[in-house]
């Protein structure tokens, strides 16, 4: 009626066009959205950890270990059937399976079951399916290696079945939607515990319909339910009761745990993960995603349509409200609820369009009010919303062929402190040490993962590291771990943790900036007050002690062999000081008069050919030719913006530059032949993502990591990329 009030051409859909049709185009619409994520979304923080026990599991499968099956205890808090999912590529490949496959072979396994789940609710209602396809958290959850698809397609599975057998008035449905229902809940919390929730709506649909269901068919369903559940949970196979003890053990003091306590949540978190969009992948979410649209139109609906279906009014505010109680809040968490809104919103909407029609024939309101624009302005806007939708998606499609080969990974999905990086050092064991402003990490890299299988983070509250802000970190020869912060140096120093530099003894401004070590193995302090040797005994203060710097302000150190002599270069705000440490003499440069900006020289480098390269804040970059300085900057060559953070060296393919922007947040990269060719990497022809680069580091699989100010740690893979 709505389409011929408004002159539309196509006023009802073809006869030919069945209810099979609209849920094969939905289920089509979530293949899709669910193939794009599983190809776009970045390394998710859980997802190293259930692979690595599906590795474990594949190997015990080859060797017939079972009762090496029923005892694994890694990750034991969560039950091990997904686990076992996720074991299907080694089983298939065996140990040598490509870390790729592995990667999006189990992907696909969730978003298999993530599509089953909107093609279930399509059979039960076409429209909540459509919107549960466009939620974007259950899009990424279920999407990734992560728990979450297999039980929601699972209890959401027993939930509908249960419905349909109370669908009839008149007499009993079929029996074996009951067996079936429950064979499926008890899989769904085989698949993870929480879900032991959706017997919430069981229970409230019991409620509604008491008079139909006997007391015998309910235990017998528990039966069943009870029976798959043990069966599929083969860690409860041996001494049940004392693990079922220390899994609700496990979960209890989990709450109060670092974890928990790290992020911080406030106990209305739930309420931003249902009520919100997701937030932290723009580029994957390029489309319109209806999380906010289902949120209100579900929490409308549980008024109107859940007077009809009062189950789901149960359902919702229920789970919500334990959500809410409960210390843990992680966005995963919040799914439960959300097929409960899709349902609710989908009447709610039928439901509105019903009243507005049967109001329409008898007042006639639309009739006089709506437009009736010629059917070309119809075809027209048809043909130009096609263009865009197809022109939006070949663009989406081409940014994400350049992205392949980086990864973007932020505090929000990694294991990271914090999204603001000062500093990355790689330790001789191939660990990636990461400075934040919320302590520092360390973390196992492999090539599969970043933060490999185990991550740890130094702060205050569970080291004994002085500040977290955490703006160098370094490994000396001994595999003594340093941490340069805004208040002193720490040391992990055989295990111990020491303060060795603090601004008690030294004043306030003892602000460390760089770290090095020389041939004797003493540690020398680069900061804002001066130059600081740790001889592994005692602190020499060398511009109290010995001699008056040119300029206090110490941002970088270096450490050169030349000639037979050893020179520490100190690079400060006002230019660069060489000291030969055998005679503690001093040659300085002052560039104040080339524009080096508030922060002087940002960075020193000694290259592999033993040549001296500066970067500096506003004066682009220099090389010492044992003569004078050769300086490359905005007008002389092609350097970007003369505003250089960092540089490191690829050898035998030059240097790459981390740049800030002069009047703007943001930055980008670039890559120096060292004489006159350079590449930008620019956040629109590349995977860079434009956060401005601090801190550089090569990890041991000749991977960029690309540490930046606001936007995580950016790695790059010459490999993979296509620029």
């Amino acid at each position: 009626m709505l389409a011929k009030l408004l002159n539309f051409p196509l006023r009802a859909l073809p006869k030919w066009w069945k209810r099979r049709h609209t849920i094969a185009v939905i289920v089509l619409l979530s293949s899709l959205i669910h193939a794009w994520a599983v190809w776009q979304l970045p390394l998710d923080a859980d997802e190293p950890v259930y692979m690595r026990a599906g590795r474990e599991y594949a190997q015990l499968i080859r060797q017939g270990d079972w009762n090496g099956i029923i005892n694994y205890d890694q990750n034991r808090e969560h039950p091990p059937l997904i686990k076992l999912m996720y074991s299907l590529p080694f089983l298939l490949r065996g140990e040598s399976v490509n870390p790729d496959f592995e990667f999006y072979f189990n992907r696909s396994i969730s978003a298999f079951f993530g599509v089953l789940q909107v093609l279930i609710l399509a059979l039960f209602d076409p429209l909540a399916a459509l919107l549960l396809t466009f939620h974007s958290y259950t899009i990424k959850y279920t999407s990734q290696v992560y728990l979450e698809a297999f039980p929601l397609f699972a209890s959401l599975l027993a939930v509908l079945l249960f419905r349909q057998y109370f669908e009839r008035e008149s007499k009993p449905g079929n029996p074996l939607l009951l067996w079936f229902s429950a064979a499926a809940m008890g899989a769904a919390i085989a698949g993870k515990y929480p879900y032991a929730m959706m017997i919430i709506p069981l229970a409230f649909l019991i409620g509604q319909f008491r008079r139909k269901i006997a007391w015998q068919e309910l235990i017998l369903w528990g039966g069943i339910a009870a029976g798959t559940f043990f069966a599929l949970n083969p860690y409860l196979w041996n001494e049940p009761l004392r693990r079922v003890v220390e899994i609700f053990n496990f979960h209890r003091q989990y709450t109060q745990g670092g974890d928990v306590l790290q992020a911080g949540y406030p106990w209305w978190q739930p309420v931003i993960w249902v009520a919100t969009a997701l937030p932290w992948h723009p580029r994957v979410f390029f489309f319109l995603t209806l999380d906010e649209f289902i949120f209100w139109a579900g929490i409308v609906g549980l008024y109107f349509y859940g007077r009809k279906e009062p189950w789901l009014t149960g359902w919702f505010v229920v789970q919500f409200v334990i959500l809410l109680v409960y210390p843990t809040k992680w966005p995963q968490y919040s799914l439960i609820v959300i097929p409960a809104l899709c349902m609710s919103g989908s009447g709610f909407l039928r439901s509105a369009y019903t009243w507005i029609m049967e109001q329409e024939q008898y007042w006639d309101y639309l009739e006089e009010m709506l437009p009736k624009p010629p059917k070309v302005f119809w075809w027209l806007i048809i043909a130009f919303t096609g263009f865009i939708v197809i022109g939006k998606v070949t663009y989406e499609y081409d940014r994400a062929l350049l992205r392949g080969g980086w990864q973007h990974l932020m505090a929000q999905t990694a294991p990271l402190p914090s999204n603001t990086i000062y500093n990355l050092h790689l330790r001789a064991n191939g660990d990636m040490m990461i400075a934040t402003d919320q302590g520092a990490a360390l973390w196992h890299v492999s090539e599969g993962s970043p933060w490999g299988e185990d991550s740890r983070v130094y702060n205050r509250q569970n080291s004994g590291i002085g500040d977290d802000r955490v703006r160098v970190v370094y490994e000396d020869r001994k595999g003594n771990l340093w941490f340069g912060t805004e208040s002193g140096l720490s040391c992990l120093c055989d295990g111990n943790w020491e303060q060795i530099l603090d601004a008690g003894k030294y004043g306030r401004e003892v602000k460390v900036r760089s770290l090095v070590e020389d041939e004797k193995g003493h540690l020398w302090i680069g900061t804002l007050n001066g130059l600081f040797e740790w001889d592994g005994r005692q602190l020499i203060s060398y511009s109290q002690n010995f001699f008056a710097l040119p300029d206090p302000f110490i941002f970088s150190l270096a450490h050169q062999m030349f000639q037979g002599e050893e020179y520490l270069w100190l690079g400060t705000q006002k230019g660069v000081t060489r000291l030969a440490l055998s005679t503690l003499t001093m040659d300085s440069w002052d560039f104040s008069s080339r524009d080096l900006g508030w922060g002087g020289v940002s960075h020193l480098m000694i290259d592999s050919q033993n040549r001296v390269w500066i970067a500096t804040i506003g004066g682009g970059i220099a090389r010492w030719d044992e003569k004078d300085w050769i300086f490359y900057r905005l007008g002389t060559s092609l350097l970007p913006t003369s505003v250089v953070n960092n540089m490191i060296e690829q050898p035998g393919k030059g240097f790459w530059l981390g740049h800030g922007f002069p009047t703007e947040p943001g930055g980008l990269v670039s890559r120096f032949d060292g004489v006159d060719q350079w590449t930008i990497y620019r956040e629109n022809n590349s995977g860079f993502n434009g956060g401005e680069p601090l801190a550089f580091a090569f990890d041991p699989f000749g991977r960029l990591w690309i540490g930046t100010a606001l936007s995580g740690v950016q790695i790059y893979d010459p490999a993979l990329a296509k620029r």
